[in-house]
C-alpha cells in the first residue's frame, strides 16, 4: 500500500496536478451553477492558478537548491506524514 501511495503523492505535488486540480475547480464551478461567461469564474480559476504555480516554483527552487530529485522529496513528505513502523519496539 505504501508504494501505491508514494506515487500517488508524487504525482500530487507535480505541476502537472496543479492543472488537474484547476480544472476540477472550474468543473465544480460549473455544477455548482457558476456561469463560465461570467468574469467572476475565470477570476477564481487564474487566482488559483497563480497561488499554485507561486508554490510550485518556489518548492522547484527550494529542491533544486538542495540538489534533490522528485522522488527524495516525495519519499520525505511521505515518511514525514506517515512513518514507518520501527520493528525492534514491536514484540
Amino acid at each position: 500500500m505504501r508504494p501505491t501511495f508514494k506515487v500517488m503523492l508524487r504525482w500530487g505535488l507535480s505541476p502537472v496536478a496543479t492543472l488537474l486540480y484547476a480544472g476540477m475547480l472550474a468543473v465544480s464551478l460549473l455544477i455548482a451553477g457558476a456561469e463560465p461567461s461570467a468574469p467572476l469564474f475565470w477570476l477564481t480559476v487564474a487566482i488559483f492558478l497563480g497561488v499554485a504555480a507561486f508554490y510550485d516554483i518556489s518548492a522547484y527552487v527550494v529542491q533544486r537548491r538542495k540538489g534533490l530529485t522528485s522522488t527524495q522529496v516525495a519519499d520525505a513528505v511521505f515518511e514525514r506524514l506517515w512513518p514507518a513502523r520501527e520493528e525492534s519496539g514491536r514484540r
